[in-house]
């Protein structure tokens, strides 16, 4: 598992480096391409960011600035904005992944049966969940003093 998650630090480290961007700004564009047609809001991406109005703001500067991502009034609440991925930010992206991800496609489902990636996919589910839970714990703690 060790060995899995710094591979997957590492995709994530080449996608900062080739898409000109930080962490948080990748983490960003990452929760706004995977919201697809639903909407996202900054508050939204605030939350799942574990990060303030304020900084989420400043993320979503840079993106914009980029033309990864576009802010507009939400259609209905116009007192609300919406957070979108463009074009550019979802052709890039696939650029990078899609190899990836075609041969990982052609390797896994030619190597294991469907009800052994239907296990795998279980076993990835609930990690992802206890992860996230525990994720959610840390959040309520305070700082270790200095």
């Amino acid at each position: 598992m060790e060995s899995l998650h710094s591979s997957f630090d590492d995709v994530a480290r080449e996608l900062v480096r080739v898409l000109g961007v930080n962490q948080t700004d990748r983490r960003a564009l990452e929760l706004i391409l995977c919201a697809g047609e639903k909407v996202t809001t900054p508050g939204l991406l605030a939350d799942q960011l574990g990060l303030t109005a304020a900084g989420t703001t400043i993320a979503l500067d840079r993106l914009e600035k980029l033309g990864y991502v576009t802010r507009s009034r939400h259609p209905i609440d116009h007192r609300r904005v919406i957070v979108l991925a463009t074009d550019l930010a979802a052709r890039r992206v696939a650029e990078l992944l899609s190899p990836l991800l075609d041969q990982a496609g052609k390797a896994l489902f030619s190597h294991y049966t469907p009800a052994e990636l239907a296990l795998i996919v279980d076993f990835l589910t609930r990690t992802d969940e206890l992860q996230q839970a525990h994720v959610n714990r840390m959040r309520e703690l305070d700082p270790f003093p200095h």
